[in-house]
């Protein structure tokens, strides 16, 4: 398990989310993730049987989830960061949005933004 390449596993996880459909043909992981952008969803669950039942899904990736779900959990998280869409809603701010802006306001009076330890990590900034 020393030759894994979890950028590559990542890059997987991204496509699948992208691309895996409902039975009505739905990307069902985006429409979920634009729930989530609106906060209407708090939570996106990837679904095991949807992973064995994508086409594109490399068997040997799907075994490397089941056997080590902690590590991927995390992958997907990242994934979902990077693919997260703006909101389609106008949401006024709550107590969250205020500490978010406030937080990153406070990051950048010190630092030029090219530093990535100075940047806010996207755990911070999950709404939980």
């Amino acid at each position: 398990m020393n030759d894994l390449d979890f950028k590559r596993d990542k890059d997987i996880a991204k496509d699948f989310i992208l691309n895996f459909a409902d039975p009505n043909g739905e990307a069902k992981y985006m429409k979920t993730l634009q729930d989530v952008a609106n906060r209407s969803t708090k939570a996106v669950q990837i679904e095991l049987e949807d992973l064995i039942n994508y086409k594109d899904l490399d068997e040997v990736f799907l075994r490397r989830v089941t056997e080590n779900t902690r590590r991927y959990v995390g992958i997907f998280a990242n994934a979902i960061d990077e693919l997260l869409p703006e909101p389609t809603e106008v949401l006024p701010d709550d107590d969250h949005d205020i500490l978010m802006t406030q937080r990153s306001e406070e990051g950048t009076e010190n630092t030029d933004g090219s530093d990535p330890r100075q940047r806010m990590p996207p755990e911070i900034r999950r709404f939980l």
